[in-house]
């Protein structure tokens, strides 16, 4: 593709730098980059509109994705209002699902690589997103249109990817955190209901030990890949994120009972 003259930064991209060309996106690429463009070639086949468009690479090695028009959250602190209704989080929860439907049928041979290692998608896995945050998401004039940044896709179990959707979402947070983001005074358990609901899953026993679960696997990877030299996720607990899971994980421990009892 050829080089474009003009680029924006856009805000976001913790783990690498992202920039606007154009009607495309260009960001770093990795070992993974070839999987994670057919998976998004995948869902794009399969009828999923919210995965970015994959373009190939640039003269840079860049990959390139096509450019979702609309609003993100960013850096911004706290989050808009628009992420924190209502409307959102089921339309969140039912895209979620699409998404889960669309990817069931990627089954790549062998053990593709992934942003952390080779693997190969198991029995009773799916390709997880794994970080279906408000801050990547693309909404425009209060639709949900884009998901984005999907780099640390690779397989897990459906249940993993929807507990980390609740952890974001509803959210699960600490109280300090939950109030930074701008949540206030919110009814964790009818908007957990409402996720749920929303993304239809019938089976429910043992969902807030599924967040509890990822939660901590989240918390065990940000410290291997800080202790393995990765800048990025250095700068991720050096920010406080660790500080900010324990909480999370105090809330679950704290909460969780009435939770599920309320589910």
């Amino acid at each position: 593709m050829d080089e474009p003259t003009a680029e924006v930064a856009l805000s976001g991209g913790t783990l690498n730098r992202v920039v606007r060309a154009g009607d495309t996106v260009r960001r770093s690429a990795g070992p993974w980059t070839a999987t994670i463009h057919a998976l998004l070639r995948h869902l794009r086949d399969e009828g999923f509109g919210l995965a970015p468009e994959p373009l190939g690479r640039d003269e840079s090695g860049r990959e390139v994705l096509g450019f979702i028009p609309g609003a993100t959250v960013g850096w911004s602190l706290p989050w808009p209002q628009w992420i924190r209704s209502d409307d959102m989080l089921r339309e969140v929860g039912r895209a979620t699902a699409e998404f889960h439907k669309a990817v069931a049928s990627f089954r790549p041979p062998g053990a593709p690589l992934w942003r952390f290692g080779a693997a190969p998608v198991g029995e009773g896995q799916i390709v997880c997103h794994n970080d279906l945050a408000p801050y990547n998401v693309v909404v425009d004039r209060g639709r949900l249109v884009g998901f984005i940044d999907w780099d640390l896709a690779g397989p897990g179990r459906p249940v993993s990817d929807l507990a980390f959707v609740a952890w974001q979402w509803v959210p699960l947070h600490g109280y300090r955190v939950s109030s930074l983001m701008g949540w206030g005074d919110v009814d964790r358990a009818a908007r957990l209901r409402l996720l749920l609901d929303s993304y239809g899953l019938t089976e429910r026993e043992g969902f807030i030990e599924a967040v509890r679960d990822r939660i901590g696997h989240n918390r065990t990877t940000m410290l291997e890949r800080a202790a393995l030299g990765d800048p990025a996720y250095q700068a991720l607990v050096d920010a406080g994120h660790i500080e900010g899971m324990d909480a999370a994980l105090g809330f679950v421990d704290a909460e969780g009972p009435a939770l599920q009892a309320a589910i």
